[in-house]
Formats: structure tokens, C-alpha cells, sequence
């Protein structure tokens, strides 16, 4: 009887500790004026961005998106349907996050950073790679 009593207590603990996992921290994002290109990767295709004001606005729609629970821990996440978006620097260095659906939310994810959920419209804009 005292074995089913503890391994409830354990599976209890457990799922409280699973509940109280910390969210993310913000989104970091490079500043616009460092960006020269984004390139933007979806189903096999990519397109270059190279539009200030269209940059910006990406940015801005990043930095919109709320951290989650969800924890990421390799540098792709292992998704079907998923776009890449790598922000090529001045330096010559990118930093690259990953937009994707899962259940009716759209997600970004910052390799070892965090997840974030979005909206549907930046999902429009990242896989929408025509010219």
C-alpha cells in the first residue's frame, strides 16, 4: 500500500515542477541598422529581403511575439512544416530563429534561447516567398 501512495506523491511533485518551469526571455533580435539581408527559407525555396522597412517591420513583429514554457534544445527544431529566417549582419555573422506551426498557434523558436508564440500574419510573412 505505502509503494502506489509514493509513486502518486512522485508523479505529483513532478508534474508541479513541470508546471512551474520558467518562460523565456525576451526575443533577442539584432538591431534593424544591422541587418543587411534577410533570407527567408520555406519548403525548399528562399528568397533574399533586403528593404529597410521591411526588415524593421519583421523585427517588430518578432519582438511582438510572447515567451512560452516550451523549451528548445538543439539547434533545428524538429518540426514538418517549418520556415527558416537568417538575419545577415553587417559583420558578416547571421542569427537564424525558426517560424512554425503546431495546433492552431504559430511559433518562434531561438535555438537554446527560447520559444515564442506569434501570430498567423508573421507566419503569412515569412513563407510568403514570392518576389
Amino acid at each position: 500500500m505505502k509503494r502506489p501512495i509514493w509513486t502518486l506523491i512522485m508523479a505529483g511533485l513532478l508534474l508541479l515542477c513541470s508546471a512551474c518551469a520558467a518562460k523565456a526571455g525576451p526575443l533577442t533580435l539584432p538591431a534593424a541598422h544591422d541587418v543587411t539581408e534577410v533570407r527567408l527559407e520555406y519548403e525548399g525555396e528562399s528568397v533574399v529581403r533586403t528593404g529597410p522597412g521591411w526588415i524593421e517591420m519583421l523585427l517588430e513583429d518578432l519582438a511582438a511575439a510572447e515567451p512560452t514554457r516550451k523549451a528548445t534544445v538543439q539547434d533545428v527544431p524538429d518540426k514538418e512544416d517549418m520556415a527558416s529566417v537568417h538575419f545577415v549582419l553587417e559583420d558578416g555573422s547571421e542569427q537564424t530563429v525558426f517560424v512554425y506551426p503546431e495546433k492552431n498557434k504559430w511559433y518562434i523558436e531561438s535555438p537554446y534561447e527560447g520559444v515564442y508564440e506569434t501570430d498567423q500574419l508573421l507566419w503569412v510573412m515569412v513563407t510568403d516567398l514570392s518576389e
